[in-house]
């Protein structure tokens, strides 16, 4: 199923790397200076916030400093080897002769599968969808958020504050019950 993932605004940087033979690209400093756009009026690029975290969510100077300081580069060939999950076939191994997802459903280890209901970059439909290819008495699915909030995006699940409270607690449950197994 194609997805609706936001990492597809990434794709241009995997085809420009590999035409020019590019090593590294620079996210982190690519989001740093892109952030008082997104953070400051008149808000030209207030999109890419919500790609992170939902309003709200994590504490303005925290968001800040997350942006500008927490993002590294990232080799060319990691972006290269992601921008096959959006091809026919999924996400392969960089050989493109290993597709991850035939192999999911041989495993015999215990999976929890969780997502942000405003998860941008890893949808709940697109968790699903790999959630579906996992032998069903191993994998555990669970949306993080609720219709009248609070709301996940993609930090969320692990930055915002909310997670202390409502996602760590899910993730021991779920190891405690299966080192129990």
């Amino acid at each position: 199923m194609s997805s609706r993932s936001s990492l597809k605004l990434l794709l241009p940087l995997a085809d420009s790397a590999q035409v020019l033979n590019v090593l590294v690209i620079p996210i982190g400093t690519l989001l740093a200076a892109t952030h008082p756009f997104a953070a400051n009026p008149p808000y030209l690029l207030s999109w890419l916030s919500p790609q992170i975290s939902t309003p709200d969510m994590l504490q303005p100077k925290l968001f800040e400093k997350l942006v500008t300081e927490n993002f590294e580069t990232v080799p060319a060939k990691l972006l290269l080897q992601l921008a096959t999950a959006f091809e026919e076939g999924g996400l392969r191994d960089r050989s493109g002769t290993f597709f991850y997802k035939n192999h999911l459903s041989k495993s015999n280890v215990p999976v929890l599968a969780i997502a942000g209901d405003q998860d941008l970059i890893c949808p709940p439909d697109a968790v699903y969808e790999t959630v579906k290819l996992i032998l069903e008495p191993l994998v555990t699915y669970k949306v993080f958020g609720e219709p009248g909030g609070p709301h996940f995006a993609h930090y969320d699940i692990v930055g915002a504050q909310l997670a202390v409270d409502l996602v760590y607690p899910y993730i021991i449950e779920f190891l405690n019950h299966h080192d129990a197994a």
